[in-house]
């Protein structure tokens, strides 16, 4: 598929979005923050003790009770800011609402005024990211900017040079915003795929 051609779905993923009623969306975003505390508590092996999370814009899935859910059981909630000279994103250990402010595009970010950056070397357990549309082998459409999967390939470097283990990587999206049946979402070399997407229907891993 041809950038042109990318930008075409993309634009047509974030109409389809949009058209859902905010009612609509507000519940299904509750519903899924649910179905991803439930898979926090029942997944196997060492317990989580960091996730990052993007904050919502627009009519993407607001992570809101899952944020908050983690706060208080004590479970670092690490926040991206973009970086747009270099298309890349600082991590920030978010404690509160009050320590977010505008950044790059409108979108809620770290004041770094305010809110503590992580280590250079940090390495999340779990990192949950935002999505135009999802297939069931685990391609994302993005938003064209290419951040999540510049991030992706620094986590990528930092667990082989400290041999800790990759993060989870999850999409967190509406259960209408899968592809339909077999059609895949054109990725290229440098994309990154999720591991696996939670929806208000739960949990659904890669093929």
């Amino acid at each position: 598929m041809s950038q042109s051609e990318k930008k075409t779905a993309r634009l047509s993923a974030i109409k389809k979005r949009d058209g859902y009623p905010e009612q609509l969306r507000l519940a299904w975003s509750d519903t899924a923050c649910q179905r991803v505390v439930e898979w926090l508590q029942a997944r196997p092996g060492k317990a989580v003790r960091s996730v990052m999370v993007y904050v919502s814009f627009r009519s993407e899935l607001d992570p809101t009770l899952l944020i908050e859910w983690c706060w208080r059981k004590g479970i670092d909630v690490v926040v991206p800011r973009c970086i747009q000279a270099t298309r890349g994103m600082e991590l920030y250990r978010l404690r509160a609402w009050d320590e977010l402010m505008p950044g790059a595009y409108g979108i809620k970010e770290p004041d770094p005024q305010a809110a503590q950056r992580c280590e250079s070397d940090f390495i999340p357990d779990i990192v949950f990211v935002p999505g135009l549309a999802f297939d069931k082998r685990g391609g994302r459409l993005g938003y064209g900017g290419g951040y999540y999967d510049r991030f992706h390939e620094l986590m990528r470097g930092l667990a082989a040079a400290s041999g800790r283990s990759m993060p989870e990587w999850i999409g967190l999206g509406y259960e209408a915003q899968w592809m339909k049946d077999e059609i895949r979402i054109p990725m290229d070399d440098h994309d990154a795929y999720v591991d696996a997407v939670i929806t208000e229907h739960g949990l659904t891993r890669r093929r």
